[in-house]
């Protein structure tokens, strides 16, 4: 009974101690770690070639890319099915860093990164044997779940270099992403030709996340207690209501979002979904407001902070940010596969065509490391590198058929602004919180940047087929009228032009000048439908940059200290808590 008052008074104490911290002004005060620079070269490179996030990441462009073909090989029994990979291993990704990030202050970051990494481990192979839709879709879930722990390195590398370089340490913890969607895209359109050999874009990278377990478990060893609490006491902190809360609400929203790509918005199936998973969101945003809470996922000091422009504005802006992404992946790959290829199309030319978007990532990030720090201004450097980045990817709703080149441009520059403002972003919001509570401000940062690309996933997707299905079926049987189909072939044509082009030569009366016909005005409809998807990325980029207007600058916290040392590191002995 003393020893359980003793912990009760020593952890009052430092809520209370951390609460005085998180209402500090934007300076961090000075510390013994003010001095350090970097850590001794050999074990930043150790450290470095365990960060796992390149490989949990794998999947997304692999998938953007053979996603059809792969459900063709595993044999698709319904459209649907294929709907849900990529969102359901968005939604885990979020969900996983949202529900245990936070938790990374009070256990330490070891057994996190650890134990993701053997999930990704697990769903790759998963995937990669994969016989069925149902098989990948488990696959997608556990891969989720374990990426988004495995990318708890987006902070936890970068805690351990000086706070000036915070985002040099992010561009670090992305490097594999940008192997991903290099490489990623043209691995997978040509392993798809090759029989089963698809398989092994999922098994080679599951030998690689071997090694990072490995080596994370021989080098890796942060301290034990970020927050200095002991761990008997965090177990008992930790917040159970808001996890079950959010779970559930985030579940019934998810699942009612990725049902509208397949079944009208309207159906009281879809519409009940979403009803009852917002109100259990709006639930936990009560609860975790008003419960006292030691350890809530979403501290309300934390979006308090100036007024919001220390966190909850940053938030906002990554939170959007991310979805940009995904827009010209549908709106540029869509122009691609409709307008400048064909089935017959080599795929050297293909490959081609997508390498510039591909490369513009990586060249973005480069570039803000190699050049951030020496152009200061991080604010207006975030606000410019959004505004290139929407306004390129809006203007990708002028693609025809006939301005390839100019949209290889436009979605090159918007990748490019993309790369760059990714490391800001996660700057800005990782500087949102006192290092105590870093795993709260980097798991509501990673969630939040997920939860933006499964919206995004799921509307721009949405956006795309329903406007494609409103004005093909009126511009598609009006031009093949005209051009001399009967009007009671025009159900058989419908059909058909989902199935390629030897169906439509079966369609009956069909002739050469209403193939054509069809073709174009099937043409048509696809631009209008693409432009709808690049306005509607219109109005999410537009509250960004709002958004980007009210953050608090962080100029004064990038400052030499560092915050953390690894505990076999000969700086340990700096650590506040060990």
């Amino acid at each position: 009974m003393a020893s359980t008052t003793e912990d009760t008074c020593q952890l009052e104490k430092f809520i209370v101690t951390e609460q005085e911290e998180a209402a500090n002004a934007v300076s961090f005060p000075a510390s013994s770690g003010e001095d350090s620079t970097f850590q001794e070269v050999e074990e930043v490179k150790m450290t470095i070639k365990a960060w796992s996030y390149g490989f949990s990441f794998w999947i997304i462009p692999v998938f953007s890319a053979i996603e059809s073909e792969v459900a063709v090989k595993v044999g698709i029994v319904s459209i649907s099915d294929v709907t849900w990979w990529m969102p359901l291993y968005l939604f885990c990704n979020a969900s996983s860093q949202i529900l245990f990030a936070s938790n990374s202050d009070l256990f330490g970051r070891r057994w996190f990164l650890i134990v993701g990494n053997i999930l990704v481990f697990t769903g790759l192979l998963v995937i990669g044997a994969g016989v069925n839709t149902k098989m990948i879709m488990a696959g997608c879930v556990i891969q989720g779940i374990g990426a988004g722990l495995a990318q708890l390195a987006a902070f936890a590398l970068p805690e351990l270099l000086p706070n000036r370089l915070r985002h040099v340490g992010i561009v670090i913890s992305d490097i594999g992403t940008w192997l991903d969607v290099v490489l990623g895209p043209v691995a997978g359109r040509y392993a798809i030709r090759h029989g089963d050999q698809w398989r092994w874009l999922f098994y080679g990278p599951a030998i690689g996340v071997a090694g990072i377990v490995a080596t994370l478990y021989l080098v890796y060893y942060p301290p034990k207690h970020p927050r200095g609490i002991p761990w008997h006491q965090a177990i008992k902190n930790l917040d159970y209501g808001g996890a079950m809360l959010y779970s559930i609400g985030g579940s019934l929203v998810f699942s009612g979002i990725v049902q509208t790509t397949t079944i009208p918005a309207s159906d009281p199936k879809v519409f009940g979904t979403l009803v009852s998973g917002f109100g259990v969101l709006v639930a936990f945003a009560l609860y975790e407001h008003f419960m006292p809470l030691r350890a809530a996922l979403t501290p309300p000091h934390i979006f308090a902070k100036d007024k919001g422009r220390e966190f909850t504005f940053p938030f906002i802006a990554g939170t959007i940010s991310n979805m940009g992404y995904f827009a010209t992946n549908v709106a540029f790959l869509t122009q691609v596969e409709v307008f400048w290829t064909s089935p017959t199309s080599s795929l050297s030319y293909t490959l081609a065509i997508i390498l510039p978007q591909n490369l513009g990532l990586p060249l973005g990030q480069v570039f803000v490391g190699l050049f951030g720090s020496k152009i200061r201004h991080w604010r207006t450097q975030y606000f410019v590198a959004i505004f290139l980045s929407v306004l390129f990817g809006t203007l990708l709703a002028l693609g025809t058929k006939h301005n390839m080149a100019l949209m290889m441009v436009f979605s090159f520059l918007c990748q490019f602004g993309f790369g760059y403002q990714v490391p800001l972003s996660m700057t800005f919001l990782q500087f949102g919180a006192p290092q105590t509570e870093l795993g709260v401000s980097g798991g509501l940062a990673g969630g939040g940047k997920w939860t933006g690309a499964w919206l995004a996933s799921s509307i721009y997707t949405t956006v795309l087929s329903n406007s494609l299905r409103n004005e093909s079926k009126h511009k598609v049987p009006a031009a093949a009228i005209k051009a001399g189909l009967p009007a009671a072939d025009v159900p058989a044509l419908m059909i058909a032009l989902n199935q390629g082009s030897d169906a439509l030569e079966k369609v009956p009366h069909m002739t050469g000048s209403i193939l054509a016909a069809a073709r174009n005005s099937l043409f048509d409809s696809y631009t209008i439908a693409i432009r709808n998807v690049c306005l509607c990325s219109l109005g999410f980029g537009v509250v960004c940059l709002i958004a980007i207007c009210l953050c608090q600058d962080i100029t004064p916290k990038m400052t030499p200290k560092t915050e953390v040392f690894l505990e076999n590191d000969i700086n340990a002995e700096k650590n506040k808590y060990h």
